[in-house]
């Protein structure tokens, strides 16, 4: 064999090899990339479970704020006519102190 010969077939062993190489690489890749991918979806699923949850809940508040208000609207004036709101707000200057009485020392000081 001729030294011409033998690098010829140097390197069609070496292509050969870096094929063999690239190949390896190519299906680790794959493989790595399509776990990468299971996982994700797995996460993006999860994610709009909870995103759903989510728009349950404040869908839930919505309606509990809105029949708040509407029981507010109602029994307002139920409450003032019985008297509740004055006791509620006697109740509050007890524990929270009296707002106007604040009010009434800025002015004061204001002059």
């Amino acid at each position: 064999m001729t030294s011409a010969e033998t690098i010829s077939q140097i390197k069609d062993i070496v292509l050969i090899v870096f094929f063999m190489f690239s190949l390896v690489v190519l299906i680790f890749a794959t493989i790595f990339s399509l776990r990468l991918y299971m996982r994700v979806n797995r996460f993006m699923d999860r994610m709009e479970s909870v995103a759903d949850g989510f728009e349950e809940t404040f869908g839930r508040l919505t309606v509990a704020r809105q029949a708040m208000e509407d029981a507010a609207t109602i029994l307002g004036p139920v409450a003032k006519g019985l008297g509740l709101v004055g006791v509620i707000q006697g109740i509050g200057r007890l524990f929270g102190g009296d707002k106007s009485k604040k009010n009434g020392l800025d002015d004061k000081r204001e002059r």
